[in-house]
């Protein structure tokens, strides 16, 4: 766990591991995040409609040495207003644009910010690794997360890696049965779950071919079935989940860590394929322009 990570994080990372009791714990002190910071473990474990058992059971899940030290951490976050769960509230009819603003504004910054929290730098220097020793990049990924595949497809051209971006089975099975050995995939998944994604990475897997994906943190299919697994925060977005806005967010923050690492590992290479790609495109322009 992140040291950086903040409570409403850790809880979220946490959330698929833990039992209907612990759950109970969590979800309350989402939702009553002051109240908590006045409570003994007990007056918790009441209030939560658990046991004291439960919530220092939660405490140690969450990577938290004492439940003292849980309270602090929240008094922190409370603090530094990284956890109000009325910022992640659905759009009310006819809110006032300020109000939807700062909502928004507040879940961006809490996405981004537990995004970066916990990258591993392990998992990214491994992903990265294996791009540069790669013959061809396939990037595959469905709905909001084909933005995110078109994101990285577009970086990594104009750096002189040619990439192949999909979102239709149809069109990425056949050349993934015909790859190489030294081609890699690069799944996108908020969930990790869809089944396209998941049929995907195991018909690379059963044709030896390496996979890397990026998914929400936590236990999910896509992860287990990948070589290499970069995480971003779980998203707290709004039960009605109008847009994908903070899951694409953290994508894009995540992916961009990625990129400038990568070029920072191959910067003479990228720094003259940048210029000549920005030369061509200018050359397109001024030709346009007669």
């Amino acid at each position: 766990m992140v040291i950086n990570m903040s409570v409403r994080g850790r809880i979220l990372n946490a959330k698929g591991d833990l039992s209907e009791a612990e759950r109970k714990v969590a979800d309350y002190i989402l939702t009553h995040q002051q109240q908590v910071l006045k409570m003994t473990i007990k007056e918790l474990a009441k209030a939560a409609n658990s046991s004291p058992a439960s919530v220092i059971r939660l405490t140690k899940r969450l990577d938290i040495d004492s439940f003292t030290t849980l309270r602090i951490l929240l008094s922190s976050d409370l603090t530094k207003n990284r956890t109000d769960p009325k910022d992640h509230e659905d759009i009310k009819k006819n809110e006032p644009l300020s109000s939807i603003k700062d909502k928004l504004l507040s879940s961006a910054l809490q996405s981004i910010r537990e995004t970066t929290d916990q990258v591993n730098e392990d998992e990214v220097n491994h992903l990265v690794d294996a791009i540069i020793h790669s013959q061809r990049l396939f990037i595959f990924g469905i709905g909001a997360s084909y933005l995110a595949v078109e994101n990285i497809s577009q970086k990594w051209n104009r750096i002189g890696y040619p990439t192949v971006a999909d979102n239709d089975l149809n069109a990425l099975l056949p050349k993934i049965v015909n790859a190489g050995k030294k081609d890699v995939l690069w799944v996108i998944s908020n969930s990790g779950e869809s089944p396209e994604v998941l049929l995907a990475a195991q018909t690379a897997k059963k044709y030896h071919i390496k996979v890397v994906s990026l998914t929400r943190f936590g236990n999910n299919s896509l992860a287990k079935l990948s070589d290499i697994s970069v995480h971003t925060s779980q998203p707290m977005e709004s039960s009605n989940r109008i847009a994908a806005t903070n899951s694409l967010l953290a994508q894009f923050m995540l992916i961009d860590i990625i990129f400038y690492f990568f070029v920072s590992k191959t910067f003479d290479k990228s720094a003259k394929a940048l210029d000549i790609s920005h030369a061509i495109v200018q050359e397109y322009k001024e030709t346009m322009l007669k």
